[in-house]
C-alpha cells in the first residue's frame, strides 16, 4: 500500500510542479514600454520593462506598480483639467508605445505644462 501511495505522490508531484509552472508566466508576463517627452525642443527617451522591473527608466518600481494599479489603462493618465496646477503655457508632449502584459499600447498625449505630467503621469513619465 505504502507503495501505490509512494508511486502516486511521485507521479502527481511532477504534474502539479509542470502546472505551476505553465501558469507563471501568464501572471508575471513581461511588459516593455517605450516613453517619449517632447517640452521645449528637447526629447527624452526612457525604456521601461515590468516584470522585471527595470529597463533605462530612473524608477522601474514605481512606474510598473503604477501600471498595475491603472491595470495598464494609459487613458488614466491623460490630461484633465482639474488639476491643480498653474496656468502657465509651457507644452508637454508625452508618447508611450509597446505592450503591458502582452496587450500592445499606443498613447500620445498633450499636456499645458510640466506640473500636470507629474500630477497626472508620474512616476510613469518621469
Amino acid at each position: 500500500m505504502r507503495a501505490v501511495i509512494r508511486r502516486a505522490a511521485t507521479i502527481a508531484l511532477p504534474a502539479l510542479t509542470t502546472a505551476a509552472l505553465l501558469a507563471a508566466p501568464a501572471q508575471a508576463q513581461e511588459s516593455y514600454l517605450r516613453i517619449t517627452t517632447y517640452h521645449g525642443g528637447d526629447t527624452a527617451q526612457w525604456f521601461l520593462t515590468c516584470r522585471p522591473d527595470g529597463g533605462i527608466h530612473p524608477d522601474p518600481v514605481a512606474a510598473c506598480d503604477r501600471l498595475d494599479e491603472i491595470g495598464g489603462d494609459l487613458d488614466q493618465i491623460r490630461f484633465r483639467p482639474d488639476v491643480p496646477c498653474p496656468r502657465i503655457f509651457d507644452p508637454v508632449h508625452v508618447e508611450i508605445s509597446g505592450d503591458y502584459r502582452g496587450e500592445p499600447k499606443d498613447f500620445a498625449e498633450d499636456y499645458p505644462n510640466p506640473c500636470f505630467v507629474a500630477q497626472l503621469a508620474a512616476p510613469i513619465v518621469p
